[in-house]
């Protein structure tokens, strides 16, 4: 009857958002023409795709210890900054950035093989292999790395994007080990205060390392497929060759992590961890293991798609992880924190309802603001005025973006996908 009832549930939630979508298009289109709809649908996928993979890291990591890593934006910051690593030399006045680096990629993979060796039983047999994996990947690292000075790279753009993958999967399951894993047991208060603290600590840790400038991926190493070229979808719409990977990129990655979930033993272990941590212990599962693959791949899924962000023309700098870390967090709420899928579905709800906005910015052109007009319930000269007041609707994306979020969450508290807890915080 319960199953009935929540499939019942389910149907309706998805009748009123389609028929809210419907609605949403048939004013667009009524306004303006069916075209201009689906060119802003078209555009706002990329945008959307990005924030879902990032909220999904939240989604999982809350699901599974009901943590909110607020430091998660920081971690999409960090891969960035690894893959220019490895592909642009340090500046004149960074004497200390080599050295930094080394120290850093040292302690991300020896931290991540101590975790991977946990079953040798000797702590000190553990302790020498994760040092010696730690001080192997940072020589290798320093090898790959331009040196100061140097012309040309290293290593192709799709070499760097890799490892920096590798890295930032690595330090997922640092930030695991030295922050949270010691706090598994304390109020959930002093948890957030340290993914808080650690958000900040990684922020400056970067400046200190990379500075405070903004930077960008050289044009040199730009692969043609990640190009500005536009790619005709119809003869109405067309999407860059950039957004068309990252859209392509997303959805491959979202229905794989789905599987993963749904299908593989470790998978079914995150679910069952989700669900009750000290039962599924109690079974066998190595809790802190998976936690570990948790953060892991939350980490992944934000270095896949963090330079393609970059190449749309985003400078990287040590703060932007900031704004995009509550852009997906406001995601991973509005879908339902804890479920993977309704992180997804928030992200991209968030990315097309951003893009949007710009489209209001010719409002005086609608077909009903004509009808206004006409009617004597608004003049042109008093909408100018308004506008030079306040500024044009685009200018409020991000301000659109939450309240749409908070209008969704006061009605529906669980979010988009969530599911109302019996458990007490």
């Amino acid at each position: 009857m319960a199953t009935e009832r929540g499939r019942q549930s389910g149907w309706n939630t998805a009748l009123w958002w389609g028929g809210g979508f419907a609605l949403f298009a048939l004013v667009i289109t009524l306004n303006r023409d069916f075209e201009t709809f689906l060119r802003y649908l078209v555009l706002g996928l990329p945008q959307g795709a990005i924030i879902a993979l990032i909220a999904v890291g939240y989604s999982m990591v809350y699901g599974i210890i009901q943590l909110i890593n607020f430091a998660h934006g920081e971690v999409f910051m960090f891969s960035t900054f690894f893959v220019l690593m490895l592909l642009v030399p340090p500046e004149g006045g960074q004497t200390m950035a080599p050295a930094l680096i080394g120290a850093t990629v040292f302690l991300i993979v020896a931290c991540t093989v101590w975790v991977l060796a946990e079953r040798i039983p000797a702590r000190w047999m553990r302790g020498a292999v994760a040092v010696a994996a730690g001080a192997a990947a940072a020589a290798a690292n320093a090898r790959l790395m331009p040196a100061t000075g140097a012309g040309a790279a290293i290593l192709p753009f799709f070499a760097a994007y890799a490892l920096a993958i590798v890295y930032t999967c690595c330090l997922g399951v640092t930030m695991d080990l030295l922050a949270y894993r010691p706090l598994r047991h304390s109020p959930r208060l002093i948890a957030l205060i340290t993914a808080i603290g650690l958000s900040l600590f990684l922020q400056n840790f970067a400046q200190l390392i990379w500075g405070s400038s903004s930077r960008y991926f050289p044009a040199s190493v730009r692969p043609a497929i990640l190009g500005s070229q536009q790619v005709t979808l119809t003869p109405a719409l067309s999407l860059s060759r950039l957004d068309l990977v990252i859209v392509v990129l997303a959805l491959a990655l979202m229905a794989g992590l789905q599987l993963f979930v749904m299908k593989t033993r470790t998978g079914r272990a995150m679910r069952a961890c989700a669900q009750d941590r000290v039962t599924a212990s109690l079974m066998g599962v190595e809790v802190n293991r998976v936690v570990a693959v948790a953060f892991a791949l939350g980490a992944g899924l934000a270095a896949m798609v963090a330079p393609l962000y970059v190449l749309r023309g985003t400078p990287i700098h040590p703060q932007m992880g900031y704004m995009v870390g509550i852009l997906a967090f406001s995601s991973a709420v509005l879908g339902g924190i804890g479920n993977i899928t309704g992180a997804m579905l928030g992200g991209m709800v968030i990315g097309i309802v951003s893009a949007f906005v710009p489209l209001f910015d010719a409002l005086d052109r609608f077909a009903w603001f004509e009808a206004a007009v006409r009617a004597g319930w608004i003049t042109r000269e008093g909408y100018a005025e308004f506008v030079q007041g306040f500024g044009k609707p685009g200018q409020y994306q991000l301000a659109v973006a939450y309240a749409f979020m908070i209008l969704v969450i006061v009605f529906k508290p669980t979010g988009l996908l969530g599911k109302a807890s019996a458990k007490r915080a």
